[in-house]
């Protein structure tokens, strides 16, 4: 079981990274929490999502501590 919204924005994160539950597809997008109430577990929303590329139901819903800031330079990154 995740932490709530609440818990998450009491850390300091105010969006998610939501990737898609198909390991093979690797889509992944980030949005706002801001639409989420703060009870709510990262994990209840987790089911609710479709995945725009390959239309998996599911995805993994991840704090986004970054949010706001700079692009983190991954390996591939040019």
């Amino acid at each position: 079981m995740k932490i709530t919204f609440g818990e998450m924005r009491e850390k300091g994160a105010r969006g998610v990274l939501i990737y898609c539950a198909d390991y093979r597809c690797g889509h992944s997008t980030a949005l706002s929490a801001n639409r989420w109430p703060d009870d709510v577990r990262l994990s209840d929303i987790e089911r609710r999502f479709i995945c725009t590329a390959c239309g998996e139901l599911g995805a993994d819903v991840r704090p986004d501590f970054n949010r706001d800031g700079l692009p983190t330079p991954a390996m591939g990154y040019r």
